[in-house]
């Protein structure tokens, strides 16, 4: 059995998987929608995600958001620890 990986899909567009990191932030913030778009608009961003993508290690993606917002420490890891619960 040949246990290679032969193809590879970028669903860019959302099409294939439904993946938001608010389904994640929703459970953390008891539902509160407006704490969860403030969170996802100025700690966890798409633009702070985005460097990760482009090869920035997690543990220093993760001291460089905790330094800015301590008080968020426990949310901001939990970016990437609980990251199979942003999918639908």
């Amino acid at each position: 059995m040949n246990n290679q990986i032969d193809t590879i899909i970028f669903d860019l567009g959302g099409v294939l998987v439904d993946w938001k990191p608010a389904y994640l932030y929703l459970k953390i913030f008891n539902n509160d929608e407006q704490k969860v778009q403030w969170f996802l608009n100025n700690v966890c961003t798409p633009e702070w995600n985005a460097e990760q993508d482009a090869g920035r290690t997690i543990a220093e993606a993760n001291a460089l958001k905790i330094a800015e917002f301590p008080e968020y420490k426990n949310e901001i890891i939990s970016f990437y620890e609980r990251w199979n619960e942003m999918f639908s």
